[in-house]
């Protein structure tokens, strides 16, 4: 299963870079990165928590969920670009990337044991720890 979601991540990505032209000093060895460090936080919140045994489904499921929100932005941004402009198919393609938060936090909920609420906000943690992780190094 693991394989199969980084093949879909793998996919996706190729995907987002190649349809949509973004900007030259996009860096995506940081996006990459930040996207470990979320998995790695993950990781780290499901061992603690006493669930290792339910690691490799979480994360696989992290990672093909993810994966699939990403087709779902490529998909609405190269659909509605043309139609909308960049600037408004662009802040529907950032809250289809929002929606991962709390699909994120459903995930890990589930993983360990936990109201769906505590999963949502060890999401949001993740968010602002990647988002605070390229904020730093990006700039």
């Amino acid at each position: 299963m693991l394989l199969i979601s980084v093949a879909m991540f793998l996919l996706s990505s190729f995907a987002a870079i190649t349809l949509i032209a973004v900007s030259e000093d996009t860096n995506y060895f940081l996006t990459l990165l930040s996207y470990v460090l979320g998995l790695a936080f993950y990781a780290a919140i499901i061992f603690v928590s006493g669930h290792a045994g339910r690691m490799l489904s979480a994360i696989s499921s992290i990672i093909a969920c993810g994966a699939m929100i990403t087709l779902l932005f490529v998909i609405e941004f190269s659909l509605f670009e043309p139609l909308l402009g960049r600037d408004i198919a662009g802040l529907f393609a950032t809250l289809i990337i929002f929606w991962s938060v709390p699909v994120e936090g459903h995930i890990i909920a589930a993983a360990i044991s936990q109201h769906w609420f505590v999963g949502i906000v060890i999401a949001m943690i993740a968010f602002i720890l990647q988002y605070g992780l390229q904020s730093a190094i990006g700039a």
